[in-house]
């Protein structure tokens, strides 16, 4: 093999293993805001089984309605922040909102097996995080460009948000399970496209810069969201399955 040859393999081969770290690195800030979505909405589900401190002050204290409309708002102001700025944060910020928002998440999250049954949100959990390793691997090898489609998904997000809208006012589109599975299979090609993304950030980006760190935590977000997403939407239509 020629010098040449040789150059072009090892800078290839270390170009993915480039890539390989860096996609950890994104999986493992997701998993920890995960991991502390998980642990907040276990204290708080917790707290409201025995009726605790935590669960007096968010749900039945006199201000209660003003705290959890507060923290409704306060996940929307998180995530459009780090949209919007992530350019002008530093990384430590950055990584504060996402962790924020992963917490005030778990805050919410708390009421979700009082109303749907600890053994419906486990199957959920399941169903959702087995089709988010499938879509993130098909995402990974394909060798389709869905960012080209990225116009296709932003108007497939905009109209499930609209029925959503909508059939909170309309009770047959409530409990049409139609939107649920629209929205799973929405977050699921989301999922795909998110890694495709995430792939493209890195080689936009300078090795150990504060930018390709932050696109990292800004990557991470978005599967946070994308795998949040699916979640819910499978506990829709395992919820609505049960209760029929």
């Amino acid at each position: 093999m020629s010098e040449f040859d040789r150059n072009n393999v090892y800078g290839a081969y270390d170009e993915q293993a480039g890539l390989k770290a860096y996609i950890t690195k994104v999986f493992t800030h997701m998993g920890i805001g995960l991991t502390i979505t998980a642990a907040v909405a276990y204290l708080f589900y917790h707290s409201l089984v025995t009726r605790g401190t935590l669960a007096r002050i968010v749900f039945y204290s006199e201000s209660a309605l003003f705290i959890q409309i507060g923290l409704l708002i306060s996940q929307f102001v998180l995530v459009i922040s780090l949209n919007a700025a992530i350019t002008r944060l530093s990384k430590g910020a950055c990584n504060a909102l996402f962790l924020t928002y992963a917490a005030v998440t778990g805050v919410t999250f708390g009421v979700i097996p009082l109303a749907y049954g600890v053994g419906v949100v486990f199957q959920a959990f399941v169903f959702a995080a087995i089709l988010f390793i499938s879509c993130a691997v098909i995402g990974h090898v394909t060798n389709v460009d869905l960012t080209k489609y990225q116009g296709i998904l932003v108007g497939g997000l905009f109209a499930l948000i609209i029925a959503s809208i909508v059939s909170i006012f309309i009770p047959a589109l409530r409990n049409n399970l139609l939107i649920a599975y629209l929205g799973l299979f929405i977050f699921m090609i989301y999922t795909a496209f998110d890694i495709q993304r995430i792939k493209q950030f890195y080689y936009m980006s300078a090795d150990g810069t504060d930018q390709r760190e932050k696109l990292a935590i800004y990557g991470a977000l978005q599967l946070y969201l994308d795998f949040v997403n699916m979640f819910l939407y499978l506990l829709r239509i395992l919820g609505g399955r049960r209760r029929r």
